[in-house]
């Protein structure tokens, strides 16, 4: 809890200092580009059915509870076979590029 108190209280400080309106812009382009290109991609290009192309986005994301609410949407568990081919990789993909960002600028 300390840890998350000491590196919380300096970044809020420089978010307020530093904040832009158009940040939210940029970061729901940054959200949405890619979810709409990765839905469209895996239904014309790869032939996924509907459940399959959703579970991989949430794969895609990381996101355990857009895969909950899917399973419970859908009334099927047959999602998260997609989550779990997509979640390792998406991980590891995260760490690794944020890792080049730093590296690169």
């Amino acid at each position: 809890m300390l840890f998350l108190v000491g590196a919380g209280v300096p970044g809020g400080v420089d978010f307020v200092a530093n904040f832009d309106p158009m940040y939210f812009v940029y970061g729901i382009i940054m959200t949405l580009v890619p979810m709409v290109a990765g839905f469209f991609f895996a239904k014309y290009v790869l032939k996924l059915s509907l459940l399959n192309n959703l579970g991989s986005l949430t794969g895609g994301m990381t996101s355990t509870p857009a895969l909950g609410t899917l399973i419970s949407t859908a009334k099927t568990e047959d999602v998260a076979a997609a989550y779990a081919a997509t979640y390792p990789i998406a991980l590891i993909a995260v760490v690794l590029v944020s890792q080049f960002i730093i590296i690169l600028f």
